[in-house]
Parts: structure tokens; C-alpha cells; sequence
């Protein structure tokens, strides 16, 4: 759901910050800014050299400019120094991407309205699953890696025949340091090290890169190796509802989801008021602290014995690990039907008619529960790759890859414990004044232990592995000097199983199971920074899970596999691909492009359990992929931009598990579907790009996407000998291979469309007098709307996707100083379609995220850093339903980070 931009104080804030900063600096450093030349037209932007952030800008649109399709990039400033301490939050600068944010960073990116799944990822140009926690898709996880691991990222968005396919959104390359990279013979090292405030949790952190690269005196061999630790420890606060959902007037009072009586209902339009209005299913604040630890090394050996050879070896290793403990308190009822708010009684209430919620309430017969868990999570990447290129002579040249990497997903521990306290009086909740922080009081003392007793626990653990290999070659030869001819293939395999085991029973008996809890129990506080309205129970005890876990008989019980987390896919994909390469003059214009074809053939082996049967089953496709991109400029300054292509996504590694349930006395399945074809779309591109000056770009493209096969659930009745599943599943039940089953599962639906417009704009401010001088600005809008369906005649916009997006930065730099601010936007995006318990869907509201750095060069050597990330404390809003009921609305806090960097 969209809602409209409501930031501007916040905008002015920061504008008037970041001036304050950039003109008070002013006077200390305009003594080294030397008078800025006059700017002639660009006819090559390489001709100007600069240093630092402007240094890395020349090159991003060095890359674009001379690119035959759409392609962004983004550079580190200096060896090791990348300009965002977050990838992901580096490539939100770029047009058309934006990025989901947990626990104060971003995750995963969207390009163009399309989500992670629907983008691929190459480290050092080899293919990468990067997987933290639960993540059981295809979507990389950026939290993975520290930046300072990696010197360039660029993001193409059109399609050629020789690049892989598997992308409906863009191709996302991450390059690590190289030796030969650096000028000059010898050593080449840098160190820094920060220290990093959060005002939320008030804590500072550490983080601490490293580079050493030593190359010989001919230049033909170096070696590097970097290594990135970093750590945070952010606390996330919020309010919460775990959704909202409605009774039935209907029915009577205590059926369904409906409340056991009303107590100020006196007519029938009342009760059905109250009945037909939603309530928060699990209403309460919430705050977590997080503990993250990340570790990364890269290796990588380089030779060239010649202009016409090349061989470099990568070596990459990546560790992640994220500690959690979640203490809340919350009224349970509500989420409870039988047992929970059929038993509730309404003692008071309003009704907000626009939501059609109830926004204030006193009830009685509430089952109150205070909980209390910790997870570890732990993840590992691992990948090598050897990339070969050699020139057999003047026209004919080669190039070859091998490689594998592997992400291990874990959570070995992941505990809770719950502390209930039933048919309690006076629990009240009130909207009214703030429908994102209401008033909540329990109705009674919260820090006792003497109402609640020791009820539950839950204990499990689980992972997964992600193993990719490639084997690739190809060749070119110059035809004519205008003319390229390039052929070659790939061959990979890809692996993905994952495990679970959890506890036999949860409930507690016997000693276990504790009345009055205070022994067991710590008391917590929400302090309060989410402006919470006074009357709210901020205080209250939850379990001490340490205490617990050693009181507890059964804590070291032996876990058991879950059925349905057992899953594994085995896919190979075979590509190759044909493809022309042209640059020549035409009627006085310089014309360069290509034009290809690409053949792919997927084959997979998915494997889960139905019921307790472990069941397989084989899928193959194929796809013919052409593509064309051709590149105009009419005149030196300027670039005209076509591109078509056909492009593939696979399937969801999790909707392609036949594991599920099989009832065979009703003649119903409900599982994903191991039988799923990609995502299929065909792609154009129409850009123009004008390189006015140097470092100077103004830039708009248009895109348009036909998305013929979209993945969705739907359930149907067909026949079993459809589903590819094996007939002796049914043997010895009522049901027979030749009947038709009622099947919940994953199909290809009828597809959609997805349209929209870049404007990119990049410009540093030369042309202006003096101090003024020293500014520069770079900016982008995005624009996207799309509508595909969802399956019994629902049509809808893409998850993930914002219509309107923006990016800007505003930055100063003289000899010794520079400093920038950026601003990044998104407006609202769904998450769901529709949405669970009668919400007509989930999303996203819009956000909008300020930063800021600033650095002095002390030497030519030490530079002092000053980076301040959001400054707003933006929060995450997420909501159910067309009319805006409030979901989860979540905090991090501001982050501050001090260092010094050294090199030599």
C-alpha cells in the first residue's frame, strides 16, 4: 500500500544539517581547493583524472558509457575503501534498485520492481548463493559479506546471449581486490579501523579491513589477500498484531472467531458492528537485542606472463553469526479461537469505521502469555575460482572458468519458553490516539511471577547447504576489426537439501511445569524511545531462559526430524550460446551493439517428504533465449540505447519440494510442485544517455516487461497421474492412480506485465564560483508499476515492488576533505496478495533513509572518518490490508561509526 511522502520536516532536517557541515567546513579546507577549471565538453570521460569519491564515479560511468547494454556500476574509492559500509545499501544508490532492510541493514535487493529470486548474483563472475538463517530462496543475502571485501559492483540489466541466464531482473557482479590491480611494483596495504555507535542500544562495536597486495617488479605476478571483522549490536523495538482478523455476526456469540459476549451490546446493530469488526490478533510491544559477528577473507594469486595471457586464482571465505533473545509480553487470546476468544468477553470498545477495526477495547477472560526465546544463527561461504583468458593470436581469443562455492544456512540453537497467565480481567488495548502505538495495559501486575506459570517450551534446530559448480568456456574472433563472432557454453550444478529437528512434545508436566514463576523470571523494560502513551505496562517478567534451561528435566531430551523440513533439489543447467559483436560508423554515427542466442536445458531431481514417504521426482525443461542490444550516438556527448531479450527464472527452491501431506480417504494434496517451469518474461529497453561534461550524466530509460509464466498457488482438482508423483504412495489406501485429487500447490499462472521509467541525473558543480565549486550532485527516480495474476481471477502488482523510488546525494570535496549526504526512497510495496485472515493484502509502507560521511585526510597516508547512518531512525511499517492496519512498526536506531584509515 502506498501512502503518501510525509517526510519533509525530516528532508529539511537533513538538508540543513548536511549544509551546516559541508559550510562550517568550509573555511578549514578552501585554502586546498584549488579554483576549478573551466569544463569543455566530454568527447572521453577517461581524459580527466580526480581522486577519492569523485575518482569512483568517473569510473562507474567510464563502465556505462561504454557498455552496449544497460549497466551501472559502482567503484571503491580507494583500495579497500568501498563508499557504504553495507553492499546492499551500496547498490540501492544505483537507479532502479531498492533493498529490504532487517534488523537496521539491507538484506536483498529488488531491481526494477523485480525481488531477489528474480535477480542473479556472480562473485568474481562465477554464480553465488549466499544464504543467512532461514533463507530457503534463491535471493542472495548481502548481509553476508563485509564491503571492504570487494572493490566493484555492477549491475547490468539487459540481457546478452553470453551472460548466463536465470535473471528476470538484472545480473548483479561483485568483484574482489586483485594484485595486478594497483600501480607500481611492491607492496600495496591498507588498515582500518572503526568504532561504531548505536543510540538505541547504546552500544559500540568494532570493525576492522585489512588489504596487503604485493606484485614483482615486472608486473606479471602479485598476490592479496584482505580480511574484513566487523560487529553489531543493534536492538530492534516495536508494536506489533501478528495480523487482523474478524468474527462472523452471523454466528453466535463463542463460534468461530467470534467473542464470547458483549457486555454494552444492546441492539442487533451493535453486536454486528463488534462482530464484523477486525482485532489485532496478538497485540503487544516487543523489542529484541541482537549480537552479529562477520568474518571474511579473500585470496587471490594473479599471473600474466604476457599481454596475451592471464590466469587468476579467487579465493573467498565469508562467516556470519547472529545471536537473538526476544522477550515479549502479549495477549494470546485473540489468535486462539477455541479456548482463547471464544471465551473472551468485550467489556467496553470503539469502533474506527474507515478501518473497520476496533480501536479501543477492555476485555475480560484474556489469556495473557510472556515469552521468551534465543537463537544462534551461523552461516559460512565458501568459493574458489580459477579464470583463465588467453589471446591464440591477434584476432582469436579465449576465455574459460571453473569454480564452486557453497553457503551453510544453520541454526543449531534455537530455544523458547512461555510463562501463561489465563482468564485474566481488564486487559485493554486503545488505538485512538495513535493507530501505530496504542495504549496496552494487562489489567494487572506484570512483574509478579505470581499469576504465571511455567507452560510451555520449544526447542529445535536445523540449516542448509547451497553447493554451486561451473564449468564454463568461450571463444571470440575478430571477423573484421568491426566485427566479433563469440561462441561458448557452460556447464553447472547446483545442490540444495535441508534438515530439521525439533522437540517430541511441547507442553510441560509433572515438576516442570512451574506455578509462580518469579524464581524463573527476569523483568525487562521497553524504555520507552517508541513514545509509547502513558497506561502501558512497559515493565513486566519473562522467562530467564538461562536459569531455565538448567532447571528444565527435559531440556536435553534428543530432538527429532521434522518430516517437512527435510527437502533436497538437484538441478543441472547446460547452456550455450552464439553471439555477433559489432562497432562501426554509420551514416557518421558510431554504431556498437550485439546480437545472440542462448540455449539452456534445466534438469532437476527434487526430493521431500509426503507424509512420512520420502518421495522424488525428475523435472526438464528448455528455453531458446535471443537477445539484441545495440548502442547509437548520433553525436560524441550522447548515447541512444535498444535492447530485447527472452529471459528465464527458475522456480523458488522451496516451491519445488514435492513434500506435504496426502490424505488419500479425502483425495486431497497440498505440496509445492517438483513439476514448475521458470518464470518466463520477454524484456525491452529504450534508453538516452547524455554525458554533458565530464563526470556529468543526464540519463532516462524505459522499460517494458511481459512476464508470460508467473508462479502461484492455486488448488484444483486433477488427476493423481498428473502430479508426477509415484502411484505406490496410494497402495494399500481406498484411493487409485486413475481418480482425480484435490491438489493445493504451485503453478505457472497466466503471467502479467511490468513497465517503467529511470531518470538519472549526475553532475559536479564546477561551473560554480569558488567554494562553491567543490559540490556535486548524483540522483535517480524509479518508476515501476506491474499487475500479473495471482490465480482465481486475482490480479495484483508484484511483492516487492515500489512504484516510485529515489536516490540522492549530495556531496563536497576539496584536496584533503570530503563529505556527502544521501537521502534513499521507497514507496510502499506489498508483501502478500492477498493477505491472510480476510486482509485483502500485507506490504510495506514507504521510507525513506537518510546517511551521512565526512573524512580528512590527516597524511597522504591516515585519513580520519566521520559516517552517521540513518539519521531519521527510520522506522519499518508494515501493514495488513487496503485500509492500513498496523502490522509491525519497528526501530533500530541511529548508528555512528569514528575511524582511521591507513595506507601505504
Amino acid at each position: 500500500m502506498e501512502r503518501p511522502f510525509n517526510h519533509a520536516r525530516t528532508l529539511c532536517i537533513a538538508g540543513v544539517s548536511a549544509t551546516a557541515l559541508l559550510w562550517g567546513a568550509a573555511p578549514a579546507f578552501a585554502q586546498e581547493a584549488a579554483p576549478a577549471p573551466e569544463q569543455e565538453e566530454a568527447t572521453t570521460v577517461d581524459e580527466i583524472v580526480v581522486t577519492g569519491f569523485r575518482s569512483s564515479l568517473q569510473q562507474a560511468l567510464n563502465i556505462k558509457r561504454r557498455e552496449a547494454g544497460a549497466v551501472d556500476a559502482i567503484f571503491a574509492e580507494d583500495i579497500a575503501d568501498f563508499p557504504d559500509q553495507n553492499l546492499a545499501e551500496a547498490i540501492q544508490r544505483l537507479p532502479g534498485v531498492t533493498i529490504d532492510r532487517e534488523n537496521g541493514q539491507g538484506r536483498t535487493i529488488s531491481v526494477r520492481g523485480l525481488g531477489a529470486d528474480f535477480t542473479r548474483v556472480r562473485i568474481n563472475g562465477l554464480e553465488a548463493q549466499a544464504a543467512y538463517g532461514g533463507n530457503r530462496s534463491r535471493g542472495f543475502d548481502f548481509s553476508m559479506f563485509a564491503s571492504e571485501l570487494f572493490n566493484s559492483i555492477k549491475v547490468r540489466k539487459t540481457q546478452s546471449a553470453e551472460i548466463e541466464e536465470g535473471s528476470l531482473g538484472a545480473t548483479v557482479d561483485l568483484q574482489t581486490g586483485r594484485p595486478l590491480d594497483f600501480k607500481g611494483s611492491g607492496f600495496n596495504s591498507a588498515l582500518s579501523v572503526q568504532g561504531s555507535y548505536n543510540d538505541l542500544s547504546e552500544k559500540t562495536v568494532p570493525r576492522v579491513a585489512g588489504l596487503l597486495s604485493w606484485s614483482n617488479d615486472s608486473g606479471t605476478f602479485g598476490v592479496l589477500t584482505s580480511v574484513a571483522y566487523s560487529e553489531r549490536a543493534p536492538i530492534s523495538e516495536s508494536f506489533n498484531t501478528t495480523r487482523w482478523q474478524a468474527g462472523d455476526a452471523n454466528a453466535a456469540y463463542g463460534a468461530g472467531n467470534n467473542f464470547a459476549g458483549c457486555i454494552p451490546c444492546t441492539t442487533s446493530g451493535q453486536r454486528t458492528e463488534l462482530l464484523n469488526a477486525f482485532y489485532p490478533r496478538i497485540p503487544r510491544y516487543t523489542f529484541g537485542s541482537f549480537n552479529e559477528d562477520r568474518l571474511g577473507l579473500t585470496t587471490s594469486l594473479q599471473w600474466r606472463p604476457s599481454d596475451r595471457t592471464e590466469v587468476v586464482l579467487d579465493l573467498m571465505w565469508s562467516r556470519f553469526n547472529v545471536e537473538a533473545e526476544s522477550p515479549n509480553i502479549e495477549a494470546i487470546s485473540f489468535s486462539r479461537a477455541a479456548g482463547g476468544v471464544r471465551d473472551t468477553i468485550v467489556r467496553d470498545y470503539a469502533i474506527d469505521k474507515d478501518k473497520n477495526v476496533i480501536s479501543y477495547g477492555v476485555f475480560d477472560n484474556v489469556d495473557i502469555r510472556s515469552e521468551n526465546g534465543f537463537t544462534r544463527d551461523e552461516s559460512n561461504f565458501y568459493q574458489a575460482s580459477l579464470n583463465l583468458r588467453h589471446e591464440f593470436t591477434d584476432r582469436l581469443r579465449g576465455t574459460a572458468k571453473i569454480g564452486a562455492n557453497k553457503s551453510e544456512a544453520r541454526t543449531p540453537q534455537s530455544f523458547s519458553y512461555m510463562f501463561d497467565a489465563n482468564n485474566q480481567n481488564g486487559f485493554t488495548y486503545d488505538f485512538r490516539g495513535n493507530d501505530r502505538l496504542p495504549m496496552i495495559n494487562y489489567g494487572f501486575d506484570v512483574t509478579s511471577g505470581s499469576r504465571f506459570t511455567l507452560t510451555e517450551r520449544r526447542k529445535s534446530s536445523g540449516g542448509a547447504n547451497f553447493e554451486n559448480s561451473v564449468f564454463a568456456g568461450a571463444l571470440e574472433y575478430d571477423y573484421t576489426p568491426e566485427f566479433t563472432i563469440k561462441a561458448g557454453g557452460e556447464y553447472r550444478t547446483y545442490g540444495f537439501d535441508t534438515f530439521g529437528y525439533q522437540q517430541a512434545a511441547s507442553v510441560l508436566t509433572g515438576a516442570d511445569r512451574v506455578v509462580g514463576v518469579d524464581a524463573l523470571g527476569k523483568i525487562v523494560s521497553i524504555d520507552g524511545k517508541l513514545d509509547i502513551p502513558t497506561g502501558s505496562d512497559l515493565s513486566y517478567i519473562v522467562p530467564d531462559i538461562w536459569k531455565i534451561n538448567e532447571f528444565l528435566s527435559v531440556f536435553d531430551d534428543e530432538l527429532v526430524p521434522t518430516y517437512n523440513g527435510i527437502r533436497e533439489v538437484e538441478e543441472t543447467d547446460k547452456g550455450i550460446f552464439v553471439q555477433a559483436d559489432f562497432n562501426t560508423e554509420l551514416l557518421g554515427m558510431t554504431v556498437r551493439g550485439n546480437a545472440g542466442i542462448r540455449r539452456a536445458i534445466t534438469e532437476t531431481t527434487s526430493k521431500g517428504f509426503l507424509n512420512t514417504d520420502y518421495v522424488t521426482v525428475n523435472n526438464e525443461y528448455a528455453d531458446t533465449l535471443p537477445s539484441f542490444n545495440l548502442a547509437i550516438e548520433p553525436r560524441d556527448d550522447l548515447v541512444i540505447r535498444f535492447g530485447a531479450a527472452k529471459v528465464m527464472s527458475r522456480p523458488a527452491l522451496g516451491d519445488l519440494t514435492p513434500g506435504g501431506s496426502l490424505s488419500t480417504p479425502t483425495r486431497r494434496v497440498s505440496y509445492g510442485n517438483p513439476l514448475l517451469k521458470p518464470f518466463r518474461a520477454t524484456n525491452f529497453d529504450v534508453a538516452a544517455e547524455w554525458y554533458f561534461q565530464n563526470e556529468g550524466l543526464l540519463a532516462a530509460a524505459v522499460f517494458y516487461k511481459e512476464i508470460d509464466s508467473f508462479i502461484t498457488t492455486v488448488t484444483e482438482t486433477v488427476p493423481w497421474a498428473s502430479l508426477g508423483l509415484d502411484d505406490s504412495l496410494l497402495a494399500g489406501t481406498p484411493a487409485s492412480p486413475d481418480e482425480n485429487f484435490d491438489v493445493t500447490r504451485k503453478v505457472n499462472g497466466a503471467g502479467g506485465s511490468l513497465h517503467g521509467l529511470e531518470i538519472q541525473y549526475q553532475q559536479p558543480f564546477s561551473f560554480l564560483p569558488g567554494f562553491w565549486s567543490n559540490f556535486g550532485f548524483i540522483g535517480n527516480y524509479t518508476y515501476v508499476k506491474s499487475e500479473v495474476e495471482y490465480g482465481d481471477g486475482r490480479k495484483g502488482p508484484l511483492t516487492n515492488q515500489s512504484k516510485n523510488a529515489f536516490n540522492t546525494t549530495l556531496y563536497y570535496e576539496v584536496d584533503r576533505f570530503q563529505a556527502r549526504v544521501s537521502a534513499a526512497y521507497r514507496s510502499g510495496y506489498l508483501l502478500a496478495f492477498p493477505g491472510g485472515n480476510g486482509n485483502s493484502e500485507e506490504g510495506v509502507n514507504d521510507t525513506v533513509n537518510f546517511d551521512a560521511s565526512m573524512s580528512y585526510n590527516i597524511s597522504d597516508n591516515l585519513t580520519f572518518s566521520l559516517e552517521a547512518l540513518n539519521l531519521s531512525d527510520e522506522f519499518n511499517d508494515r501493514y495488513v490490508d487496503a485500509t492500513d492496519r498496523v502490522s509491525n512498526y519497528r526501530h533500530t536506531g541511529r548508528e555512528v561509526a569514528i575511524g582511521l584509515r591507513w595506507k601505504y
